[in-house]
């Protein structure tokens, strides 16, 4: 019985969307994150039936004032509550993009703990956001303090004005990065595609990462492409890498270092490689293969639901047990 009652758990809060319907914001990070031993208070910034990509929704913004308050009088304020770490998704306005994150920047330097901020812009090609949103994203991350950022490779470009084309780009987006954000810690950039549009024949993508202090030092990961699009594959990645880089019984209040963040991209890589394999298999007829290519991107399947309640069994394997499928690789 004490055994049972000592078993340690993380405590995380995570502000983002939620929809009733589907795996999405909140979710997508709530449930694997819970599974894997965190206790999660999830802070909904909209309510929607289910995700925009279905074609039509319904649902609600909430409001800002009410999200500040839940936080600075009721979670932090009024319980006292000490977190391990803070998850920021999708937050639907300037307001309150401004206001929650300068309160979170605030709990996370009096908490000393870290702050993992996925700035929510938009993917292939396309902004999700208003150009406000955009422009407060790059206010906010040139003067807060910021763990990890997550952007996807549209989100890098638009947050750096760089495009990636090949990886000199990407160095050159790296180093950018770091000099109009100087007090964001780590950068991992997903899914790079050096190849993208219709008539892309690469069957691999990659995922890039490099400390701040050093963002010449950028390691990589590169995996098979699966030929189709994802809602909330951004969402669980974010999750998933904040439980590999702070396993059960670490401390978040302690630096982590580059091989310790490394092995944690690594097995967050792999573990949504598996996960995202087998919605794909759960979904659309025949195996998810590297060699799916379509010949057009309308060919492409979009896939709008992951099947996390099917990855249950992968979502129990423990961090140090999952095997890490790909090469770390530098970049010279």
């Amino acid at each position: 019985m004490s055994n049972t009652l000592n078993i340690p758990t993380r405590k995380i809060l995570s502000v983002q969307s939620h929809v009733v319907h589907g795996y999405v914001g909140n979710k997508a990070a709530a449930f694997p994150l819970q599974f894997r031993g965190w206790d999660v208070d999830a802070l909904n910034t909209v309510q929607y039936s289910n995700h925009p990509g279905y074609g039509s929704f319904t649902g609600f913004r909430s409001a800002v004032d009410d999200l500040r308050s839940i936080i600075d009088k009721g979670l932090t304020g009024g319980l006292g509550i000490r977190y391990d770490a803070v998850l920021t998704g999708y937050l639907p306005s300037v307001d309150a993009l401004r206001d929650i994150c300068e309160l979170v920047d605030k709990v996370c330097r009096e908490q000393n703990i870290p702050w993992v901020l996925d700035p929510v812009l938009g993917d292939r090609g396309r902004l999700y956001v208003d150009m406000a949103c955009v422009e407060m994203y790059k206010t906010l991350l040139g003067k807060c303090t910021v763990s990890l950022t997550v952007p996807n490779q549209f989100e890098m470009e638009t947050l750096t004005g760089v495009e990636i084309s090949n990886k000199d780009r990407l160095k050159e987006a790296f180093a950018r990065f770091h000099e109009l954000y100087p007090g964001v810690q780590r950068v991992v950039v997903s899914s790079i595609d050096y190849s993208r549009g219709a008539n892309a024949s690469t069957g691999t993508s990659t995922v890039a990462f490099a400390e701040m202090t050093h963002p010449q030092a950028i390691q990589y990961y590169t995996f098979d492409k699966i030929h189709a699009h994802f809602n909330g594959s951004g969402d669980l990645f974010s999750a998933l890498l904040i439980d590999m880089m702070y396993p059960e019984g670490s401390d978040t209040t302690q630096p982590l270092y580059m091989d310790a963040f490394a092995l944690a991209v690594g097995r967050c890589l792999t573990l949504t490689h598996q996960i995202l394999n087998r919605t794909y298999n759960l979904t659309v007829p025949g195996p998810a293969t590297s060699d799916f290519a379509p010949t057009h991107a309308l060919d492409t399947p979009h896939i709008r639901d992951l099947k996390l309640i099917q990855c249950r069994d992968l979502l129990s394997v423990p961090s140090d047990k999952i095997l890490i499928a790909y090469d770390l690789c530098e970049m010279h």
